[in-house]
């Protein structure tokens, strides 16, 4: 059951895209524009009316980080501020057809009811400490891509994957064999450097022409033409800036507990892994 075609919505407000909205896990006022609840599989006979109900929603803006980027979906919970009706957000994704989120949520109050005609005000929460997890794992990977600029391996970064499940970032170009080992141990070193010089994480657009000047200046490191809006988002962690949307801890000094843990090369690409330090 749909409210409202998606193609007729303006596109979400991503609070989380700016530096302040960045560490923004709130918003108290948000306006559903639409909403779509998942038939249950049950038959008449066999149907509980306690059973969870899976609705997605979309609201005019909201905190909540979707899936993408090699970062894994915020998490949270949303609640009507009006009937007080609660909704555990599992995940949530982003279109960039339609520059709409998705909040992929469910429902354990019963069959939900939705209003979009009268009052509409709604409250979306973000689980802190799953956001600050997924930021530093993201913010970790760009880490390492200060670490290796330091060392003087300025390999074109080409693939991210800051879920917790073995993250790493790729890059184009191979690192020699003989060099391998040495590498490793120098980014070590370097991780616990630009931690300790608690270095803070800047976040602004650009033009891609601006982008382009400025980040390819001595390389060709990115294709800004991919990207279909006039302005890019640039996070810089370490001094490293980059497009990215995703979010970020405030400074290096966050990123303590992580270290680089190894290196691997096949068919002319390296691969860094890291990880938080286990004790």
């Amino acid at each position: 059951m749909a409210a409202l075609a998606s193609t007729t919505l303006p596109p979400t407000d991503r609070i989380y895209l700016s530096y302040e909205g960045c560490f923004q896990l709130t918003h108290e006022n948000a306006k559903l524009l639409s909403y779509s609840i998942t038939p249950s599989v049950d038959t008449e006979e066999t149907s509980n009316p306690n059973e969870p109900v899976k609705v997605d929603l979309i609201f005019d803006r909201s905190p909540f980080h979707p899936q993408g980027g090699g970062q894994p979906s915020d998490i949270g919970i949303i609640v009507d501020n009006i009937s007080m009706a609660s909704f555990k957000v599992t995940k949530c994704s982003f279109s960039f057809a339609t520059n709409l989120v998705t909040h992929h949520c469910v429902c354990e109050d019963g069959q939900p009811s939705f209003n979009l005609e009268g009052e509409n005000s709604w409250k979306l929460s973000v689980d802190e400490e799953t956001r600050l997890l997924y930021s530093k794992y993201h913010s970790a990977g760009h880490l390492v891509d200060s670490a290796m600029y330091r060392l003087g391996y300025e390999l074109p970064p080409e693939k991210g994957y800051h879920f917790l499940d073995g993250p790493y970032v790729e890059y184009k170009g191979a690192i020699p064999a003989e060099k391998r080992d040495e590498l490793v141990s120098k980014l070590k070193e370097e991780f616990v450097t630009l931690c300790k010089e608690d270095i803070p994480t800047t976040i602004c657009m650009m033009t891609k022409e601006e982008a382009e000047k400025e980040l390819n200046r001595t390389q060709k490191n990115f294709d800004f033409e991919v990207f279909s809006d006039p302005e890019v988002r640039i996070v810089g962690v370490a001094g490293f800036r980059c497009p990215c949307g995703g979010t970020h801890v405030r400074s290096t000094k966050e990123l303590e507990d992580f270290t680089v843990t190894g290196l691997k090369v096949k068919k002319g690409k390296t691969k860094v892994k890291y990880d938080r330090i286990k004790n």
